[in-house]
């Protein structure tokens, strides 16, 4: 299971800008806060996206990546957490929706047209993200299902490259 993990971390780095050893060191990090491997392995893919996505690179993703495993110990993300996401521009209307309809699909949200309802009745939206955040909604597993879906991409470039022996690229090119 670890040579698994490990050769597809190996893909992945070969393959981004991302260096193995990185990706590994801030893999450890989840693992110290308590995730397994499996999810650990998808939510620094995940986070790695997300950055891609965010116009961010390989350093930047490293400290959101170290970051949120300091926030994973604790077991939700404080605003002090998300201030540094925000100051790496990583905190994108994209990834704050992504977030809210997750914490939504596992109930720790109520979604009530476009805006959601946390348990103490606090009115959450993107616009009003980091203000809420005091609501601890915003817990270790809500992240790590909200870059499961990021990394969701990975998988699929990734069994289609170890299919048809192919580079990520030359899937994405497709």
């Amino acid at each position: 299971v670890i040579n698994k993990q490990l050769d597809r971390l190996n893909w992945f780095s070969d393959e981004t800008s991302y260096t193995f050893t990185d990706m590994v060191d801030s893999i450890s990090k989840f693992t110290a806060a308590g995730q397994d491997l499996d999810v650990s392995v998808k939510a620094i893919e995940g986070i790695a996206t997300w950055a891609a996505l965010s116009g961010q690179n390989a350093t930047v993703a490293s400290r959101a990546m170290y970051q949120l495993a300091q926030a994973m110990g604790k077991g939700y993300i404080q605003l002090i957490d998300w201030k540094s996401i925000e100051n790496a521009n990583m905190g994108t209307i994209e990834f704050k929706n992504t977030v809210l309809e997750t914490a939504a699909a596992m109930n720790i949200l109520t979604k009530s047209g476009s805006e959601y309802i946390s348990k103490t009745g606090k009115k959450i939206t993107a616009a009003n993200f980091s203000e809420s955040l005091s609501d601890k909604w915003f817990t270790g597993d809500v992240l790590t299902k909200s870059l499961e879906k990021y990394s969701a991409a990975v998988d699929k470039i990734y069994d289609i490259s170890e299919k048809e022996g192919i580079t990520a690229s030359e899937v994405i090119r497709r």
